[in-house]
């Protein structure tokens, strides 16, 4: 039987083995380290598939459709009024004040009446006043041009007069008015014609004529008051001159108030 050689190792074997220890030691070391670092990342990077469902593609779930509101329109809402200034708003006119004048004619006097004259509205549209002032009241209104006037006398701008038609006395400016015979000539009698007989005219309004009937042509009218020279009277008219006047014609004798005691002659 032979005989076990007996292994000897020298100092160097040691420190040769003692290096071998010490990579393999560095080796174990590192191999568990990467090992570790491994799961770590692995883990994390198998987090996100941890779903089943993570591994395949599914498209992003489409929303529901939702209902668009309704978009109103702002309509025009208007703006407010803006308050004036109550300091810089203009003060109204003022509506004058028609006062009543106290000495203003109600109705002719004698003398007044024995002048009068004939006369016209020019104008339509006139008004007639309570006195001779655009600042009285008005009485009577829209008068139309052509309508006959008495008028009595003037005062400043204005005729005292008579409207024929509705018989009311008030005042008219001149300007509208156009006299038809003079104004203000009063007979004392000193112009009579002989042979002629003195009446009076007792009606408001009293036309006098071409001829002796009412279908003749009118020459004019003349007032309650007026004086008149009559020469004779032919069927129910006199023939007539007014007094102060060249004016020569036929009034109704019904409304002609022959002097006292005298008598008109009927034509001959």
């Amino acid at each position: 039987m032979s005989k076990r050689k007996k292994l000897i190792i020298t100092r160097e074997g040691y420190i040769f083995l003692a290096a071998v220890g010490v990579l393999l030691l560095a080796l174990i070391i590192v191999a568990v380290a990467t090992k570790g670092f491994g799961a770590c990342n692995k883990k994390a990077a198998a987090a996100p598939s941890a779903s089943p469902a993570a591994s395949e593609y599914h498209p992003a779930p489409t929303a529901a459709p939702t209902e668009t509101p309704e978009v109103i329109e702002p309509t025009d809402t208007p703006e407010p009024e803006e308050t004036p200034d109550p300091d810089a708003t203009e003060a109204p006119t003022p509506t004058p004040v028609l006062e009543t004048d106290p000495d203003a004619l109600l109705e002719p006097t004698a003398e007044m009446i024995a002048g009068a004259a004939q006369g016209q509205l020019t104008k339509s549209g006139v008004n007639m006043r309570q006195g001779p002032s655009t600042n009285t009241p008005i009485i009577a209104t829209g008068l139309r041009s052509g309508t006959k006037l008495t008028v009595y006398c003037e005062d400043g701008d204005f005729y005292f007069l008579l409207v024929n038609e509705t018989k009311k006395y008030g005042y008219i400016a001149k300007k509208f008015v156009k006299l038809l015979s003079p104004l203000g000539e009063v007979s004392n009698g000193s112009d009579q014609p002989e042979g002629t007989v003195r009446g009076t005219i007792s009606s408001s309004n009293l036309a006098i004529r071409e001829g002796p009937a009412v279908t003749n042509k009118s020459l004019g009218q003349y007032y309650e008051g007026k004086l008149v020279y009559i020469y004779y009277q032919e069927g129910d008219y006199y023939y007539v001159m007014v007094a102060g006047t060249d004016v020569k014609g036929y009034m109704s004798a019904q409304f002609i108030k022959v002097e006292e005691g005298k008598t008109v002659p009927p034509k001959e």
